[in-house]
C-alpha cells in the first residue's frame, strides 16, 4: 500500500497554477479548487508549485518524480490524491499508459474512493484505453463512469468519447442513443453545453436525413431559442432534402421532409405585417419555403410562391432579386433581366442586368449595361467605370477600354498609376506590344512596370530585351523573393532562346544566391530534370 500511495496525485491548483490542458476533454478534470488549496500548509504549497512548474514545462519525468516526492513527504495531505493523479498523467505523456492506469488512476480510486480525483481517474482510465486502441476496455470503463457518476462532467466526457468509438465501429444505433442522452437527459452547464449542443445537432441531422422531421425539430429545440430555431430548422431540412433528392430511391422521403418543413415554417411565419420587424421575419420564412422547394426542384411551386409573395408584400426589390436569382439558376437570363427591370431602385436593377451579361460572358453587352448604370449614377464614376473598361477588354475592344481608363486617370487623381498600368495591360492583351511597352515606360510603378515590359518582350520572343528587363529587377529588388523569381525568368529566357549554357548558369545562380527561397527549389528541379545537374544549395556541379 505504501508503494501505491507513494505515487499519489491531485487535480490542478489555483487559477494561476492551472496548466494548459493536454488531454482534450479533460480540461475541467485537473483543477484544484480554491477551498482545497487553502487547506494546504505552506510547505505543501511550495512543493506543489515545483511539481506544477515542471508539468507546465512538459518535463514529464522530472514532474512525475516531484509528484511522487510530494506524497512521500505529505501522504496525509488534502493534495495527496492529486499527486497520484498527476503522476498518472505524466506516465501518459511518457507513453506508459498501462502504468498510468494500474499504478496511477486505479490507485487513486482504491485509496481515495470518495475524492474528486477518483472520479476524474475513472474517466482517465476509459480515455486511456480508448487512445491506445482498446475500445472494449474503454467502453467498460466508461460504463462504470456513467453508472457511478451520472450527473458529473465526466459522464459528459464519457458519452462524447463513446460517440467517437461508435463512429469507428460503425454502430449507428448506439450513436443515436448516445446523442439522445446528451441532448435530452444531460443538464446544460457552462462546461457541458458545447457537447450537448453538438450532440443535438448531430441527432437532428440524423433525424432529418431519415425524414423524421418532428424528431429533428425536438432535438434542435433543446439548443436554440425561438428566435433562431426557424433558421436552424430550415438549414437542416434543406441540407437533408437536397441529399435525399439526389438519390432516386429516396426522393419520396425528400418530398415528405420538405412538406413537413413547409408546414412548420408556415406556422412560424408572423401574420402581422404592420410591424417592419415582423414583416421582414415573415418575408424570410417565405424565402425559406421557396428554397425548400428548390431543394427538390419544384419549379412550378416556386413560380407560384413568388407570385404569392408579391401579392402579399407588394412590389419589393428583395423579392424580385430572389426571383431573378432563381431564374438565372434555371438559365432563364432574359426573364431575369425583365425582373431586374422592375426594380424600384433602378441603379441596383440595372447593375444586376450588367452582372447577368457578365455571367453569360457577353462582355460587350455588359459594358453597355454598365454605361447605363453610370448614366443613372454619375456621382460614382469610380464604382462603375472600372467595370465598363474591364468588360470592354474582355470583349476584345481595347480602344473603348483605354478611353475609359484615360477618364479614370482624371476621375481618380490620387491614383493615376493604377489606370496607366491598366492601359498598358489592355494594349498587351491586344498584342500591341510596342505601344504597351511605351505605356509602361511612362509609368512610375517600378518594378511592376519593368516586369510587364519583360512580359511583352517575351511574347515577342525578344529574349535579349526580356533578359535585360529582368536584370533590372534582380539588381534593384530589395525583396529577395522577387529577385530570385526574376533570375529564374532570366534562366528561362536563355533556355527558350537556345542558350542552354547561360540558362544553366542562371539557374545555378538562383540556387547559390537564394538557397532558402522557393524559387531555388524550382531552379534545382530544372537543372536536375532538364540538364542532369545535381545542385547543392550554395553552388552546383555536373554529375
Amino acid at each position: 500500500m505504501q508503494n501505491a500511495i507513494s505515487r499519489a496525485g491531485i487535480l490542478l491548483s489555483l487559477l494561476w497554477l492551472i496548466l494548459v490542458p493536454t488531454l482534450g476533454n479533460a480540461a475541467k478534470l485537473d483543477e484544484l479548487s480554491l477551498d482545497r488549496w487553502k487547506q494546504l500548509r505552506e510547505v505543501e504549497r511550495y512543493q506543489l508549485k515545483i511539481c506544477e512548474e515542471y508539468y507546465r514545462d512538459k518535463k514529464w519525468k522530472i514532474a512525475a518524480d516531484e509528484y511522487e516526492k510530494f506524497l512521500t513527504l505529505y501522504e496525509t495531505s488534502e493534495a495527496a490524491p492529486y499527486s497520484l493523479l498527476k503522476w498518472g498523467l505524466c506516465q501518459l505523456q511518457l507513453r506508459k499508459q498501462n502504468t498510468a492506469i494500474s499504478e496511477g488512476f486505479q490507485s487513486v480510486i482504491d485509496y481515495w474512493p470518495e475524492s474528486v480525483e477518483a472520479t476524474s481517474s475513472a474517466y482517465f482510465i476509459g480515455q486511456t484505453y480508448k487512445n491506445i486502441g482498446e475500445p472494449k476496455k474503454a467502453k467498460q470503463a466508461y460504463a462504470a463512469v456513467l453508472k457511478n457518476h451520472p450527473k458529473h462532467l465526466v459522464a459528459v466526457y464519457a458519452l462524447h468519447d463513446l460517440i467517437d468509438i461508435s463512429k469507428v465501429e460503425g454502430d449507428l444505433d448506439g450513436r443515436v442513443e448516445l446523442w439522445k442522452r446528451l441532448t435530452f437527459d444531460t443538464p446544460r452547464t457552462k462546461d457541458s453545453s458545447n457537447f450537448c449542443v453538438k450532440a443535438s445537432q448531430e441527432l437532428a441531422s440524423y433525424y432529418f436525413h431519415e425524414a423524421a422531421f418532428n424528431d429533428g425539430v425536438k432535438a434542435l429545440e433543446t439548443s436554440y431559442t425561438d428566435a433562431d430555431l426557424p433558421n436552424r430548422v430550415f438549414e437542416y431540412t434543406k441540407s437533408a432534402a437536397t441529399t435525399l433528392h439526389k438519390d432516386p430511391k429516396k426522393q419520396t422521403e425528400a418530398e415528405k421532409l420538405v412538406d413537413d418543413g413547409i408546414q412548420w415554417l408556415k406556422r412560424e411565419t408572423p401574420t402581422d405585417l404592420a410591424d417592419d420587424e415582423l414583416k421582414q421575419a415573415a418575408k424570410k420564412r417565405w424565402f425559406a419555403i421557396v428554397d425548400l422547394n428548390r431543394a427538390i426542384e419544384r419549379d412550378q411551386e416556386i413560380v407560384d410562391l413568388y407570385k404569392q409573395m408579391q401579392d402579399r408584400f407588394g412590389k419589393d426589390d428583395e423579392i424580385l432579386d430572389h426571383l431573378a436569382g432563381w431564374q438565372k439558376s434555371q438559365d432563364k437570363f432574359d426573364a431575369a433581366r425583365q425582373t431586374y427591370n422592375q426594380f424600384e431602385d433602378q441603379i441596383k436593377g440595372q447593375s444586376r442586368i450588367a452582372e447577368s451579361y457578365y455571367q453569360q460572358r457577353e462582355y460587350a453587352k455588359a459594358a453597355n449595361a454598365y454605361q447605363q448604370v453610370l448614366a443613372l449614377d454619375p456621382e460614382n464614376p469610380l464604382k462603375w467605370k472600372p467595370a465598363i473598361a474591364s468588360n470592354y477588354r474582355r470583349a476584345s475592344k481595347p480602344d473603348p477600354a483605354i478611353a475609359v481608363y484615360r477618364e479614370l486617370i482624371v476621375d481618380d487623381a490620387n491614383n493615376p498609376t493604377r489606370w496607366q498600368m491598366e492601359i498598358g495591360r489592355t494594349l498587351r492583351d491586344a498584342a500591341r506590344y510596342d505601344d504597351a511597352i511605351r505605356q509602361y515606360q511612362s509609368t512610375s510603378d517600378f518594378p511592376q512596370n519593368v516586369i510587364e515590359i519583360a512580359d511583352c518582350y517575351r511574347r515577342q520572343k525578344k529574349w535579349k530585351s526580356a533578359i535585360q528587363s529582368y536584370a533590372q529587377v534582380v539588381g534593384s529588388a530589395e525583396n529577395q523573393n522577387r529577385a530570385a523569381w526574376a533570375l529564374l525568368q532570366i534562366g528561362d529566357c536563355y533556355e527558350k532562346s537556345g542558350n542552354k549554357e547561360a540558362a544553366i548558369r542562371a539557374f545555378q545562380q538562383v540556387c547559390k544566391k537564394y538557397p532558402k527561397d522557393g524559387y531555388a527549389s524550382q531552379a534545382h528541379a530544372r537543372l536536375q530534370k532538364d540538364y542532369g545537374i545535381t545542385v547543392t544549395f550554395g553552388g552546383g556541379k555536373d554529375e
